[in-house]
């Protein structure tokens, strides 16, 4: 598989909770969903922080991948069927 082709864990996470093999209680899936946003807001802040040095370019793409994370979670409660 290319470089262009390649799937990154986002969209593979979403095609899991979309086919219903990513399936999550409603409580673990708030769970991971807040803790996901708390890093969303980390992530932004130190792009937004003017002595941040790190690698810019990679922490965009991190943060441009975890919306998706969110949504897969989001969806993966749909499936669920308690036993």
């Amino acid at each position: 598989m290319s470089q262009d082709q390649e799937r990154l864990a986002g969209d593979v996470l979403l095609g899991l909770a979309h086919d219903g093999r990513l399936v999550l209680d409603a409580a673990e899936a708030e769970a991971r969903v807040a803790e996901l946003r708390r890093t969303l807001a980390y992530g932004y802040a130190l792009l937004a922080d003017p002595d941040y040095t790190g690698p810019e370019d990679r922490l965009r793409e991190i943060l441009d991948e975890l919306p998706k994370y969110v949504e897969a979670f989001q969806q993966a409660t749909k499936s669920f069927t308690p036993r």
